[in-house]
């Protein structure tokens, strides 16, 4: 009986050392994952913000050239005005 119960205890504490193992081999492969979540998270925010920013640089670009433009005209039609401009039309 000695025998059986040796073996018993032999058995249960491999089950917890196996069990153990287990444990912790899930959460490393868990905190690997959630890491790759987290990394690829903070580069789809650098890549958004990256965006944004390119897209405010073209937005006040396209703004300036259209301002730089109207300036123009307002200036070919005060030299018309005064007569000093090129009249294309002539």
């Amino acid at each position: 009986m000695a025998s059986a119960q040796s073996n018993s205890d032999q058995f249960r504490s491999q089950s917890e050392a196996k069990s153990e193992q287990l444990v912790e081999s899930s959460n490393s492969r868990t905190n690997s994952h959630v890491n790759k979540v987290e990394d690829a998270i903070q580069r789809a925010r650098e890549s958004a913000q990256h965006k944004r920013a390119q897209n405010s640089t073209g937005f006040l670009h396209q703004t300036g050239e259209q301002m730089m433009h109207m300036a123009q005209g307002a200036v070919d039609g005060m030299k018309n005005t005064f007569g000093i401009g090129s009249n294309k039309n002539k």
